[in-house]
C-alpha cells in the first residue's frame, strides 16, 4: 500500500523497450506571434512558459502520419517483427478519424497482425500518462509483452490563432 498511498502505481512484468519522436520540419518561432500579440505579449508568455519555438505540420500532414513515422522507426530500431505486436494504443486529441479508429488505420499501415488489438483514446495532457499505464498493464498480460503506444497531436490546426495562451504554446508531434 505504500506506493499507492503516495500516488504511485507499480506495474510488474513490463518494460519500456524504446522511445522515438517525430516532429514536422516547419519551425514556428516566437517572432511569428509578434504581429498579433506584440513584443511584450510574446515576451510575457516566453518568460512564464519558456517556449521559444514549436513545430507545426502543413495542411496535408496528419497526426497518424507523425505517429506512423515514429512507430516505423521504433520497430526498425528494435528489430521487432511487425506480427509480434500484441496491441496498438493511439492517444490523441486530434485523431485522423472518428470511425474507423485511427489506431486501426495505423495497424494496417504499419503491417501489424490482424490479431493485434488496436484502440484510440481521446485525451489531452493526461493522455500520455494514462496511455503509458495502460500499455504497461497490457504488456504484462500479453504473451510477448509487445505493446505499441502512439501519442500525437496536430493541435496547431485546431488552436485559435488569436488566443495568446494556446497559440503561442501548442505545437505538433
Amino acid at each position: 500500500m505504500g506506493d499507492l498511498a503516495q500516488g504511485y502505481r507499480r506495474v510488474s512484468g513490463a518494460r519500456i523497450a524504446g522511445v522515438v519522436a517525430a516532429v514536422p520540419p516547419r519551425k514556428v518561432t516566437n517572432e511569428h506571434f509578434v504581429p498579433a500579440f506584440g513584443e511584450s505579449g510574446v515576451a510575457e508568455v516566453t518568460k512564464v512558459v519558456g517556449v521559444l519555438e514549436r513545430r507545426w505540420t502543413d495542411e496535408s500532414q496528419t497526426t497518424a502520419d507523425l505517429c506512423f513515422l515514429a512507430a516505423d522507426r521504433l520497430l526498425s530500431n528494435l528489430g521487432w517483427e511487425r506480427n509480434s505486436i500484441s496491441a496498438l494504443i493511439f492517444i490523441s486529441q486530434t485523431p485522423d478519424y472518428r470511425l474507423p479508429a485511427t489506431a486501426c488505420e495505423l495497424q494496417g499501415r504499419l503491417g501489424l497482425s490482424s490479431a493485434c488489438a488496436a484502440l484510440d483514446i481521446n485525451l489531452g495532457c493526461s493522455g500520455y500518462t494514462y496511455g503509458l499505464w495502460l500499455a504497461m498493464t497490457l504488456a504484462g498480460q500479453t504473451p510477448n509483452g509487445r505493446v505499441l503506444l502512439l501519442v500525437g497531436d496536430t493541435i496547431s490546426k485546431t488552436v485559435d490563432p488569436s488566443d495568446r495562451a494556446t497559440a503561442t504554446v501548442c505545437g505538433d508531434a
